[in-house]
């Protein structure tokens, strides 16, 4: 199994990437549009364009910043032991509906036919699951969920 949840991290982490390089881009189509904003006879409206601009640009460098975030709490998975006996961040969980990887958000994983959810361990359903044990319950949706396995 530990093979598996090698497949799930370099998913999530495959997910992590393509979001920033998608907001790095979008940064650099912003810097080219401030660059092209020349001043011209109606002062305003370009000191209006630049400022919306330089908006967009503060909104996805907060976007950029809690991908890099993401991108530190995936690498703390690496660095610890996971305990099988309880749920913690890391740990893959096979409940009676679903399976979750504890993780980041970044939707789910299809192998071999079934779904597993890369959930963070924040989401209602991470916290749900946080410190849970094997054949313990938990409610979600107004679904009940028994855990039946923890790797």
């Amino acid at each position: 199994m530990k093979g598996l949840k090698n497949l799930l991290y370099n998913h999530c982490e495959n997910q992590i990437n393509l979001k920033l390089k998608k907001y790095l881009s979008i940064d650099n189509e912003l810097v080219e549009s401030l660059k092209k904003e020349t001043k011209n006879s109606s002062g305003d409206k370009h000191e209006t364009t630049r400022a919306m601009i330089q908006i967009e640009r503060e909104k996805n460098g907060k976007r950029i910043k809690e991908i890099e975030i993401l991108k530190k709490q995936l690498l703390t998975i690496k660095s610890i032991e996971n305990n099988k006996k309880k749920i913690s961040h890391g740990s893959l969980v096979k409940t009676n509906n679903y399976s979750y990887f504890i993780a980041v958000s970044v939707g789910k994983f299809n192998f071999e036919g079934n779904d597993i959810y890369c959930i963070s361990q924040n989401s209602p359903v991470g916290k749900a699951l946080i410190g849970k044990k094997v054949n313990e319950t938990f409610s979600f949706n107004n679904t009940k969920n028994i855990i039946k396995e923890i790797i």
